[in-house]
């Protein structure tokens, strides 16, 4: 077999394996969910009898607040236990290391925040979705009698039910860029046969050209480009299943304990790839077929060394990095509108579950290192007429995992009649005091119900220094202050067509409905700090939102159905001093003043009789820190999807070789003739390998110039799948990412070039 057959073989091989060994990977760990069912039962058991209770952890390894939601704890009753017993799993929802023994843990549910001692770490670290809960922590019936959450009765799951559970690990997160793995590999197998056909047509020409004088029609030539095609496919196809199918087995077997039911090989995956490799070798015959069918019966009789051809390399790298700059523009401009912008307050507060007194606000003055701190209320309503969500979040049982304070508990009121005479309504009603989101008191007790698009009203007698693009500061602070108006974002504004003038139009439910005037539209991403913040979907209603209007307390108040006494303070939004953020930094700032604003409101918890704490969760939100969260969280997904079509880049450098070999049979009498002048094998090995280089050049480049607007495409279609519609459309191109790769690129190609190059020429006897 040849250089070129080889390098197809591999290519496709390569291809192929990569796809068979990740959806078997998959199906490994689909395989292992009965028996890790089975383990768990065994090493986690529950008595009979037992009380169950989910609550959220307040969590913060190395004193950081965690971004993101907060990991569940499914809490169980157990005799003996002192404290907290919890199990590995716990914290491996985030692939965090148990803390040691003694160590507090907060947990907080809808009705307090409770911290307890961890009395016991249990060795088990396979965490089990939300879908099948099974408990990851133990506390004494004493102590749950304590907590002030609602405790039901645990029904004891089967194998079965349990299963479920486990379908969704590690390995299952493989399966979310299938499609990704899918494309690349094509490109790879596509791009291999596309250069070795062509270098079959130029090392053939002779040969082809003698069965065209002999009667051979040009359907004929095409049909043996063709065969050759199909039968290089189907090798590549065979070697590549084989090698997955070995390497899936002996990776099951040497992670024993994580795939306990051994290794599952993909059929489907074999089945995909056997189907695909027809249409793939069908088109690479097609980009072939111009030059076998330029090859003219006179052709016979010439004595010319084949021509070199590197198209089908350049081709092949085109497309390797082409779709590793695709991944790279499309995360780096989606990840755009997701970044905190500057103008945000400094951090965010939140006083979880049950809030404070809005009176408490008069504590916090004098705080060291806050230049302004105010109350921050939020209120998610629908819009009018209502439009239902459709999707993934869009509908959710009630919130009982989301920290959420409940506006029927009599323990914090806040009675703001008469607190601040300028925010009573002229019909009377007390405005609304710091709340949590829609709903404490509106929960969805029957379970999930339907969600609709919805705007977060903010109410604050602080407006941030937004950047206006519709209306003016001083107008727009005039207008919220004294009517129903509402500032709105320019993804809103966007997404709904709407402009300095127009209406706002709510549905707040229990037929109460609003129009609120447009008095302003501020440039401003929030997704990332809303959430991070819990300012939306807690109470049932969804973490998607279109958006946060800003509003006056009388407006918020208005749009709130629930008995304004029963509404506590949840959320303060602050400001540093400058120089006290300089000297401490972000991060040991915001501990500082968490701190601080913890002590100010903690009239309100009570000790237990073993060490308990119970009352809210005060969590201090960094803008920064969030924008630093987001970042770093994006540039993984972005760079562990980039990985897929960059290791493919890898792979084509093999197609190197066959171009190296077309090469020197090309330049066999240029080499002879610089060999007779004294020209050394090194010296006609680096010429050779310079061909290779500037072939990869050719092809980064090429693949730079169409990877990057196909990016800026990919944005296009992913805004448009998303719940918060009216993203802005930004274009940014990760040029040291970029740079990195294309450097690494031309690593690989280096890697294959020089010590093949010099293995060829050391082989050309008649060079010598």
């Amino acid at each position: 077999m040849k250089a070129r057959h080889w390098c197809a073989v591999l290519g496709v091989a390569a291809a192929v394996g990569a796809v068979v060994f990740m959806k078997s990977l998959v199906a490994t760990n689909d395989a292992q969910a009965p028996r890790l069912a089975e383990s768990l039962l065994k090493a986690v058991p529950v008595e009979r009898g037992a009380m169950v209770a989910r609550m959220a952890l307040d969590y913060r390894p190395g004193g950081h607040v965690m971004q993101g939601p907060p990991m569940s704890a499914v809490v169980a009753t157990r005799r003996g236990v002192d404290g907290i017993a919890v199990t590995r799993a716990l914290f491996a929802q985030r692939r965090l290391p148990a803390p040691p023994v003694g160590s507090d843990l907060t947990l907080v549910g809808e009705k307090g925040a409770y911290t307890l001692k961890i009395s016991e770490v249990i060795d088990w670290s396979r965490p089990v979705s939300r879908a099948a809960p099974y408990p990851n922590a133990f506390v004494s019936p004493e102590t749950a009698a304590k907590i002030g959450e609602e405790w039901t009765s645990f029904a004891a799951p089967s194998v079965d039910d349990l299963a479920p559970g486990f379908v969704t690990d590690e390995g299952r997160n493989i399966d979310k860029s299938k499609m990704l793995l899918l494309w690349a590999a094509a490109l790879t197998a596509f791009g291999l046969l596309v250069n070795t056909l062509l270098l079959s047509v130029e090392a053939r020409r002779r040969e082809i050209a003698l069965l065209r004088v002999v009667g051979m029609t040009r359907s004929g030539v095409v049909a043996r480009v063709f065969a050759e095609a199909l039968l290089l496919s189907a090798a590549g196809l065979v070697l590549g299943s084989l090698v997955a199918a070995a390497s899936i087995h002996s990776y099951a077997a040497f992670e024993r304990t994580v795939f306990p039911a051994g290794a599952a090989v993909s059929c489907p995956a074999i089945a995909i790839c056997a189907a695909a490799m027809p249409i793939l070798a069908l088109a690479a015959t097609l980009i072939a077929m111009k030059s076998a069918l330029s090859v003219r019966p006179l052709e016979a009789a010439s004595l010319m060394p084949p021509r070199s051809r590197h198209i089908g390399m350049i081709v092949s790298f085109a497309f390797g990095f082409g779709a590793f700059v695709a991944v790279e523009v499309w995360g780096s401009s989606l990840m755009c509108a997701f970044v905190p912008s500057p103008e945000w307050p400094d951090a965010i507060v939140s006083i979880l579950p049950k809030g404070a007194s809005s009176f408490d606000i008069d504590k916090l003055r004098g705080i060291e290192g806050v230049r302004h701190i105010a109350e921050l209320q939020p209120l998610q309503v629908n819009f009018d007429p209502l439009e239902e969500l459709q999707m993934p979040g869009g509908r959710r049982a009630g919130g009982k995992d989301r920290m959420a304070s409940d506006a029927k508990s009599p323990d914090v009121r806040t009675e703001r009649e008469g607190a601040r005479p300028a925010e009573r309504r002229a019909g009377g009603r007390p405005a609304g005091g710091g709340r949590p989101a829609m709903g404490m008191g509106r929960r969805g007790r029957g379970g999930p119900r339907k969600a609709y698009r919805n705007a977060l009203l903010l109410a604050s007698d602080y407006l941030p220094g937004f950047r206006f693009v519709e209306g003016s500061r001083e107008d727009a602070q005039k207008a919220i202050a004294s009517s129903d108006a509402c500032i709105i974002t320019e993804m809103m504004a966007r997404a709904r067509s709407l402009h300095l003038g127009d209406f706002v139009q709510l549905d707040c439910g229990v037929g109460l409905k609003m129009r609120l005037k447009i008095v302003g539209v501020v440039d401003l991403n929030w997704h990332m700090v809303t959430s991070r913040g819990l300012l939306r979907g807690m109470g049932g209603m969804p973490v998607h939102t279109d958006g946060p209007v800003f509003v006056g307390f009388d407006t918020l108040a208005a749009a709130d159905p629930r008995p304004q006494q029963h509404v506590p303070m949840t959320h303060l939004w602050l400001d540093y001093d400058p120089g006290f953020l300089a000297k401490h930094g972000v991060f040991e700032a915001g501990r500082k003043v968490e701190s601080a604003i913890a002590a100010a409101l903690g009239g309100g918890c009570r000790a237990g009789d073993a060490g308990e704490v119970f009352g809210n969760a005060v969590r201090l939100h960094s803008r920064d820190e969030v924008s630093d969260g987001t970042l770093a969280h994006g540039n993984s997904i972005i760079g562990a999807m980039a990985k897929v079509p960059f290791i493919f880049v890898a792979v084509m450098a093999i197609g190197l070789v066959a171009m190296l070999v077309a090469s020197a049979d090309a330049r066999r009498r240029e080499f002879a003739v610089l060999r007779a002048v004294g020209a050394t094998r090194s010296y006609l090995a680096m010429r050779l390998a310079g061909e290779a280089i500037r072939t990869s050049i050719a092809g980064i480049a090429l693949g730079l110039v169409g990877g990057a607007p196909a990016g800026w495409l990919f944005t296009f279609a992913t805004r448009k799948a998303m719940a918060n519609w009216g993203l802005p459309a930004s274009f940014a191109v990760p040029w040291t990412e970029i740079a990195i790769g294309a450097a690494s690129a031309l690593a690989f190609a280096l890697a294959v070039a020089v010590p093949a190059s010099l293995a060829i020429i050391a082989r050309r006897r008649h060079l010598a």
